[in-house]
């Protein structure tokens, strides 16, 4: 499953997000979604946690994080990915789910 992130974490529910994660499901932080990967935050360290424990793969989008100055302190632990990375995620998985 492929959840997409749009919304600040601070305005969702982002532990139950991370919480229903499976292996083998791919997150993708898109416009304010992105604040999520910032390095050393409240937020950042869960996704580290959820990551040793399940096997996920996380994504951010690269214009997101550089239209809001945050390249420099964005985690290491998440991939940054184009728009056509977007899309191929989009293919190779048939349900999403967009979390605001």
């Amino acid at each position: 499953m492929l959840y997409i992130l749009s919304n600040s974490p601070l305005h969702c529910n982002f532990i139950i997000l991370l919480d229903i994660l499976n292996k083998n499901d791919d997150l993708i932080l898109i416009q304010d979604g992105i604040l999520a990967g910032l390095s050393n935050s409240f937020f950042h360290k869960k996704i580290k946690q959820i990551k040793s424990q399940k096997k996920i793969s996380i994504f951010a989008i690269h214009d997101d994080i550089t239209a809001r100055g945050l390249l420099n302190n964005f985690s290491k632990e998440i991939i940054i990915i184009d728009y056509n990375k977007f899309v191929s995620l989009t293919i190779k998985h048939k349900q999403q789910i967009l979390w605001s």
